[in-house]
């Protein structure tokens, strides 16, 4: 019975490893051979064969390539298919996946990447060497891909710290080139802050008798670093290249998989373009002869201030305008400070800024809106306001300084107002009138700017009008509590920047979060799904992670203590998101169950 038992663990055994599938390696350049300024493309190769069910993909995220021999590698990628064939009544199942890379040769010579070994399902494999040949370019050759599609920005040399400035995003499109889609927009710049991608421009323009489409996305910069800052953009976008085989070979042959109606239509195909390597020299704002009144705005500025009166009782507010008007980083100017008087009591101000052009923020008019209440009659002055800015161009402070404004305030005629003769604890006894005074806030302030008290009448009250006025009062005091939350919001919003990032996240991940989960396709999903959860790990983390990787983010919620279970299902959804975006992978799991991951994500963060 022992024997029987081994022998059939053996041949069930040997049966097992007869119908393991069969894995083979390869690495070769497509084309093998071009011309100096075409692309060829590293492809790696990875086919499972087996003869009784259809292999398993596992996923290849990344080659160790130990050198490249100078090439320049970029936009990497993958492809899969798989494929069954029946001979003779044998099935065989195989499956291919392919890693693609584009590899720009720097100058004519011969490349090769040499043999490396990596790890796939558990066991080693070893890629085949392949070589590169790039030879001088014919005086007939088309242009290069580079040369049809491109991407561009005008970044100055230098900036100082906080210093905005407008840039423009320009996508060109040779005339020769169907574009198809603007897949994604990246960006590398974390020494500053960026105005957020509006819709693009449309114009036509000349480039070395070449006619280019032109698209343009208008967008302001503001560094937050000083030093050399890296300031790179990169789109993603599908292309159709007539005749695209022919241009990489420069011998006139077809490429790999290429056809006549290749030749007559183009491919469709996906390329990643890239601004030129950037670099902008940050400098910190000088600080000799720096004024007191300076708070961080740079540009060119005018001011002026103005009351809506110049009469008014005491106690009761007017109001001080304070405009700013120019061009510069209007969102980092605040409310110049009113110097503190006896005569006067202030508030924070309420703030409106009113751009020229809803295309140009950086010019406009801000406004400052002070609540001043006199303390004492007679004739008394506003005092002097002054404002600072720094101006880049000449490099140096301006202080601008108002006149102070005279005020004629006369005494309060609001009348006294006496005890009622029935609550008197004896008829000889005699009490002085109070005139009715309160210490008001802001919000009191700004609600009697326009009140005018005329008359006041004593009123006999009964039980049921006792009720009513406490009635009233308290919807009037609930009223005033919400619009001083609401006023505190807005002043938090204005002053604090990271409270101001963090509400814009919070508002941006509800949208977004939304969106993923009414998405009807796993294109529309993945994509907010990303965007969500980097969303909710600036909101957990208090930073600013709205274009980061999933190495970045791992590292943030290991940080916040989030626990791992989460974190690998951030992993996997973030892993399914970018095979189904840059590979063409469709996923296994079905949208539901996606969205259910995104869920329970979210609410861990």
């Amino acid at each position: 019975m022992y024997r029987l038992q081994l022998l059939t663990s053996i041949f069930l055994t040997l049966l097992t490893l007869t119908a393991s599938a069969d894995i083979s390696v390869s690495a070769i350049f497509n084309p093998p051979r071009v011309a100096m300024g075409d692309k060829s493309q590293y492809v790696v190769e990875i086919k499972e064969t087996d003869n009784t069910r259809q292999p398993q993909i596992e996923r290849v995220t990344g080659l160790p390539i130990p050198q490249s021999g100078g090439l320049e590698l970029s936009n990497g990628r993958t492809s899969t298919s798989q494929q069954t064939s029946i001979i003779n009544g044998a099935a065989e199942y195989s499956v291919t996946q392919k890693l693609i890379i584009d590899a720009k040769p720097p100058r004519i010579g011969t490349f090769t990447i040499p043999s490396y070994v990596f790890e796939y399902k558990g066991e080693n494999y070893r890629v085949p060497a392949a070589t590169l040949e790039t030879v001088e370019r014919p005086a007939d050759a088309g242009p290069t891909t580079d040369e049809l599609i491109f991407l561009k920005t005008n970044t100055p040399e230098h900036l100082y710290v906080g210093q905005t400035t407008p840039i423009e995003l320009k996508l060109y499109i040779s005339e020769e080139v169907r574009l198809t889609g603007l897949n994604s927009f990246d960006r590398s710049a974390d020494g500053f802050t960026i105005s957020d991608l509006p819709d693009s421009k449309e114009t036509v323009e000349i480039v070395k008798g070449r006619r280019y489409r032109v698209l343009n996305w208008p967008l302001s910069i503001t560094p937050i670093q000083t030093g050399q800052q890296d300031l790179n953009f990169q789109f993603t976008v599908s292309a159709s290249v007539p005749s695209q085989s022919n241009r990489r070979d420069p011998f006139g042959g077809r490429g790999f998989g290429s056809s006549l109606f290749d030749d007559l239509f183009g491919q469709n195909e996906r390329f990643t373009v890239y601004t030129e390597p950037t670099q902008i020299d940050v400098r910190a704002l000088p600080s000799e002869d720096q004024p007191h009144s300076f708070s961080g705005a740079i540009g060119d500025f005018s001011m002026q201030v103005s009351t809506d009166r110049d009469q008014t009782q005491t106690g009761e507010p007017i109001m001080l305008s304070v405009e700013i008007s120019g061009k510069g980083n209007f969102d980092r100017i605040s409310g110049p400070t009113i110097p503190a008087t006896d005569d006067w009591r202030n508030y924070d101000p309420e703030s409106q800024f009113l751009p020229h052009s809803p295309d140009n923020t950086l010019r406009g008019t801000k406004r400052f809106d002070y609540v001043m209440i006199p303390n004492q009659s007679g004739n008394i002055e506003i005092p002097e306001i002054r404002f600072a800015y720094f101006d880049a161009e000449a490099q140096r402070y301006t202080e601008l300084s108002s006149p102070t404004i005279p005020i004629e305030v006369s005494p309060s005629d609001i009348p006294t107002i006496a005890p009622a003769t029935s609550h008197l604890p004896s008829p000889a006894t005699t009490t002085t009138a109070q005139p009715l005074q309160k210490e008001l806030s802001m919000e009191e302030a700004l609600l009697t700017l326009d009140y005018r008290p005329k008359h006041s009448y004593r009123l006999d009250t009964t039980a049921a009008t006792e009720s009513i006025y406490w009635i009233i009062n308290a919807a009037i005091a609930i009223a005033l509590s919400c619009a001083a939350l609401l006023l505190r919001h807005r002043r938090r919003l204005r002053d604090d920047n990271s409270y101001a990032a963090h509400y814009k996240a919070k508002q941006e991940l509800r949208a977004v979060s939304k969106s993923a989960q009414q998405a009807a396709d796993a294109d529309h999903f993945y994509a907010n799904a990303q965007n969500a959860v980097r969303l909710a790990t600036s909101c957990r983390s208090q930073q600013n992670y709205r274009t980061a990787n999933i190495d970045e983010l791992t590292q943030a919620l290991k940080q916040a203590n989030v626990d791992d279970t989460i974190i690998e299902l951030t992993q996997e959804l973030f892993k399914t998101a970018d095979a189904q975006r840059f590979a063409g992978t469709r996923s296994t799991s079905s949208l539901s169950s996606a969205k259910n991951q995104l869920e329970r994500i979210l609410k861990a963060l």
